[in-house]
């Protein structure tokens, strides 16, 4: 196992656990703590280097959270210095041999590897990410409050409310770092008995008035549908393509719905 430069949107669920699991090992054994990897390439490629296994961390929990999958393990970016966010070079040739590799294991991810050679897409550059790294602008902040608050919400609606405080300025030190704990937090918990049922009411009053006969009907079957303690992936799809056909600009923004638009 290694830490590919592919976004893991690609994976197998297998492929997408096994990194996660390695991940925790690797930031482990960088940490002095007792380990098996210190003879591992990835090692020597992150030592010094943890802010990137943290930013790797987030990346691939999202994508366990997109599929509906556990994720109880965090990483306590308190831990990690300010000089250990150094960028590694990556090459065109590492990200496409990372993609042959996902592609011979022949094991279907979420998305299907594309058949060109866009090193961008294949790796997820571009991709908006939840991880702040040094002083933050407020208006960032509060731009990825909004785009991540339903996902948080889905988990706890007591995180949610917590997570509102540093956009209000009600938080301590330093408000990007208290932000992304937050964050880290509420991803490293499974959701809450009733935390998905609040989410999805919740985003459903912002659109039940130019919902359809139909949409109220099938909104209600699957509302009563809900599991305790479980998100609902055909709920999400559902009002995703609600909110897509009543254009509500503010809710196309959530990343609870970002893989069903």
């Amino acid at each position: 196992m290694q830490i590919l430069r592919i976004h893991p949107k690609y994976y197998s669920d297998e492929r997408l656990n096994s990194e996660h699991d390695f991940l925790h090992q690797l930031f482990e054994s960088l940490s002095g703590e007792e380990g098996a990897l210190t003879e591992h390439a990835d090692y020597f490629r992150y030592n010094g280097r943890r802010g990137l296994l943290y930013e790797r961390h987030r990346i691939l929990v999202e994508e366990m959270i997109t599929r509906g999958l556990s994720h109880t393990t965090l990483i306590d970016r308190r831990k990690i210095e300010p000089e250990e966010w150094k960028p590694l070079e990556t090459t065109e040739d590492e990200v496409l041999a990372h993609r042959d590799l996902v592609k011979e294991e022949g094991d279907a991810g979420r998305k299907e590897l594309p058949d060109d050679d866009n090193v961008i897409e294949l790796s997820g550059e571009e991709e908006l990410r939840s991880v702040l790294v040094g002083v933050t602008e407020q208006d960032v902040l509060f731009g990825l409050w909004k785009r991540y608050r339903h996902l948080v919400m889905e988990r706890s609606y007591g995180r949610y409310r917590n997570l509102a405080d540093p956009i209000q300025g009600k938080g301590r030190g330093q408000v990007w770092m208290l932000f992304d704990l937050m964050i880290e937090e509420a991803f490293a918990s499974d959701p809450e008995d009733g935390a998905p049922r609040t989410a999805y009411e919740t985003i459903w009053e912002e659109v039940e008035e130019g919902a359809t006969a139909e949409e109220k009907e099938d909104f209600n079957r699957l509302l009563d549908g809900l599991e305790p303690a479980k998100v609902s992936l055909a709920m999400r799809g559902f009002l995703a393509g609600v909110v897509s056909r009543c254009r509500h600009e503010e809710l196309l923004k959530s990343q609870l719905f970002k893989d069903y638009l």
